[in-house]
């Protein structure tokens, strides 16, 4: 992490969640706004500076935290205890331990969902960005989510992730995170997706700006469109062939994001009703 020109040096954190789970992450404090950034599943806070993404952000106050069973955070073990509403619980946690009148968010992947999540929860999040995560209902099917949790669990879990995401054209350093996951806890966090992830995002607080953000040759483009619609969100696109193949522009994105954050967001009521207009 850089400093200096009013950044100052990282600093540990640890916030306790509504179920007493210890969250616990870094801050780099900056005189920009500040902008609390969810990872994805198989990653931990590392991934912020090996992607080159805070380096994209030199003035914003950037608020990183490791998702519970990941990377520093106390691990819980259960399935249920990995619901998204917990995840969404840690980050106001973590709002809580930071107390600001406005807030971004900025998720990655199952992160970018819990972004959205965490929008429709709490007003304090003004902006949320969700980096390849849409807001519509998904089917998780129990059988596949079982086989793939029981495959990250056995005793060539982490050489399952690794060639997995190889062969899908992941970025060396999403690659690399899936070495430093503990395999139970992943497990479990899979496990966990059947226990509210795949029902859909609401928009309940119009004065919001939602940004979706996926790769140009993304097959599902037309869900996020969807969103984009439903939400009354903004859609980014990135030029990369996939998902996970956009992974390797998140530097990219973050300079867009430190753009994005220089600029007021209206939250006037005639701009609130216009964003709301197909949110229902």
């Amino acid at each position: 992490m850089r400093s200096g020109d009013g950044v100052g040096e990282p600093e540990r954190f640890e916030a306790v969640s509504s179920d007493g789970t210890r969250v616990r992450g870094v801050r780099r404090p900056g005189p920009g706004e500040t902008l609390v950034l969810v990872h994805g599943v198989a990653m931990d806070t590392r991934i912020w500076r090996e992607s080159g993404f805070l380096d994209a952000l030199p003035d914003v106050d950037v608020v990183a935290l490791d998702l519970r069973g990941r990377g520093e955070s106390e691990h819980v073990g259960s399935a249920a205890r990995h619901a998204v509403d917990r995840y969404v619980e840690d980050v106001q946690a973590v709002l809580d331990l930071f107390p600001r009148q406005r807030y971004g968010v900025f998720g990655t992947y199952f992160g970018g969902r819990v972004a959205l999540r965490a929008a429709a929860a709490d007003a304090r999040v003004t902006r949320a960005f969700s980096f390849c995560a849409h807001g519509e209902a998904v089917d998780i099917p129990a059988g596949a989510v079982e086989e793939e949790a029981s495959a990250i669990e056995g005793p060539d879990g982490h050489a399952y992730l690794r060639d997995h995401f190889t062969e899908v054209g992941a970025p060396p350093w999403m690659v690399e995170a899936c070495d430093r996951v503990d395999q139970g806890e992943l497990a479990a966090a899979t496990r966990g997706l059947l226990y509210g992830s795949g029902r859909g995002v609401e928009r309940r607080h119009h004065a919001q700006d939602l940004v979706l953000v996926t790769a140009d040759g993304d097959p599902g483009l037309a869900t996020f469109r969807a969103s984009e619609k439903r939400l009354g969100a903004r859609l980014w696109l990135v030029d990369s062939r996939s998902r996970v193949r956009a992974a390797a522009r998140l530097a990219e994105v973050g300079r867009r994001v430190a753009d994005t954050l220089d600029t007021p967001f209206d939250t006037s009521p005639d701009t609130a009703r216009e964003a709301g207009t197909e949110a229902g």
